[in-house]
This record gives C-alpha cells, sequence and structure tokens, in this order.
C-alpha cells in the first residue's frame, strides 16, 4: 500500500469540493476567521488497491464542536467543477472507527477507515460536518470538511495514455487553455501542465486528478499573439511533450 497525503492540493480540487457540497447543503463559506480554525489533515490521500489509515480533525475554536460524519461519492466535469453524489456501496466499501463524537477546544480526534473496492480506480470523500462553532453575531455556524481518498489501479497511468486534443486562445482575456484526454481505464495525477511559443510560456498549473475516458480543460494566462507551439504535461512518472504544427498534434 502506499500513501501520498495531501497530493495535489495546490490545484484547487479539495477546495472546490468543500465549496460545492457546503452550497449543496445550503452553507455559507463566508466565514474565513472560522473555517481557517478547523482543518483536516490530510485533505487528500492516495492508495495503491485498498486503504488502511486515518486521518485528523482539529478544532482551534474555544468551543467544542460536535462531528457527524457522511460518506460521500463524487464526479469531476471537463471543466473542473466537483458534482456531489451518493457513494456507490454496491462497489465501494468503507468502514469507519467513528461516526460522529466532540471535539473539545482546541482539540483533535483522529478518524481510522479502512476502505477496498471491487473494481478499480475507484474514489470518495469523507466529509467531516462540524457544528457549536460560532460567528460574530452569535449565529452558530455549520462548517463541511472533505477527506478525499482515491484507491488506484495496479498499474499506474502511462505515458501513452495522455492525449492533447486541443489547444485555445482567448486573444481578450490573454488566456489559453488545453484539453487533455485520459486513453485509458486507469486513474492519474497531473502535476503541471505548461504551454510555451518561444520564450513565452505560461506558469505551471495542476494538481489535479485525471479521470479514466475523461477529457480535462486546463486554463492559464498567456501573452502570447499567437498560440503555443508546445504544450508540456508532467506526472509523478513521465512527462508528455506535444508539439503544435499546422498539421495538428505531433
Amino acid at each position: 500500500m502506499r500513501r501520498k497525503g495531501g497530493a495535489g492540493i495546490r490545484g484547487g480540487d479539495v477546495r472546490r469540493l468543500a465549496s460545492r457540497l457546503a452550497w449543496l447543503a445550503g452553507i455559507a463559506l463566508s466565514l474565513p476567521h472560522l473555517l481557517s480554525a478547523q482543518s483536516v489533515s490530510p485533505p487528500i490521500a492516495e492508495y495503491q488497491q485498498r486503504a488502511r489509515s486515518s486521518f485528523r480533525l482539529s478544532n482551534g475554536t474555544l468551543y467544542p464542536l460536535n462531528v457527524v460524519l457522511e460518506l460521500r461519492g463524487f464526479q469531476v466535469t471537463e471543466q473542473g467543477e466537483v458534482v456531489d453524489a451518493p457513494l456507490d456501496t454496491t462497489r465501494l466499501h468503507v468502514k469507519l472507527s467513528a461516526m460522529s463524537f466532540r471535539i473539545p477546544p482546541r482539540g483533535d480526534y483522529t478518524v481510522f477507515y479502512e476502505a477496498i473496492a471491487d473494481s478499480l480506480p475507484a474514489w470518495f470523500t469523507i466529509l467531516s460536518a462540524m457544528t457549536g462553532a460560532r460567528a460574530d453575531n452569535g449565529l452558530n455556524v455549520r462548517i463541511l470538511l472533505p477527506h478525499v481518498v482515491y484507491l488506484n489501479q495496479k498499474r499506474p497511468l502511462q505515458a501513452e495514455d495522455v492525449v492533447i486534443r486541443a489547444v485555445e486562445q482567448n486573444t481578450a482575456t490573454h488566456h489559453v487553455r488545453v484539453r487533455l484526454e485520459n486513453l485509458s481505464p486507469r486513474l492519474g495525477r497531473v502535476l503541471e501542465v505548461s504551454a510555451s511559443a518561444g520564450r513565452t510560456r505560461t506558469a505551471p498549473v495542476g494538481g489535479f486528478p485525471l479521470f479514466p475516458y475523461m477529457h480535462r480543460w486546463v486554463e492559464a494566462a498567456w501573452e502570447g499573439d499567437a498560440l503555443p507551439t508546445h504544450v508540456t504535461v508532467r506526472t509523478a512518472r513521465f512527462t508528455v511533450d506535444t508539439t503544435l504544427d499546422g498539421a495538428g498534434y505531433r
């Protein structure tokens, strides 16, 4: 079993997941001083085939917090938006050490879990709903924190699985976007995507999963007058360099 705690968080998928789930539950995430007082560590965990692990919830407030856990599935669109979904319990089996508990002020709580899937890859979220914190106006606040788990297949994503399907430029906003495709049934994580033309180069964008048989758009600021001539996709295991010429991609 291999674990990568917190891998890829800079891409923002976990932040989008927390925001999306909170919106679905009718929670306003407009209380930064309270949100920064609670944390989940690690926010993302990756495993080979099955998981036996834990995550820690921290309460940095002066109030005790009541916590209720919920297992949820999710999907991610081509644009990187996270869509909440029920957990597929017909093929994904998860056991938690507790479903509800209380965290004292300035305290921590560790949740242990086991997860196995009948088919791989698989992914899910352990959602922690915290109540008991209070806003400045005295209102009680409900805060949602996700711990995202990926169960990877035995054979990792390969370089030949990842292709560039499109590169588009928006001259009005000075942005370029790249459409990736995963040709395989394997799950992988993209660390960086960058585009260049001569000395003009985008800042690296990345830190997101590339799901089986899925497309993913990646957007970055672009100061060039024309389309990029090269696109580079980097993962932990390989790098794909694609050249764009008049005939297309090669």
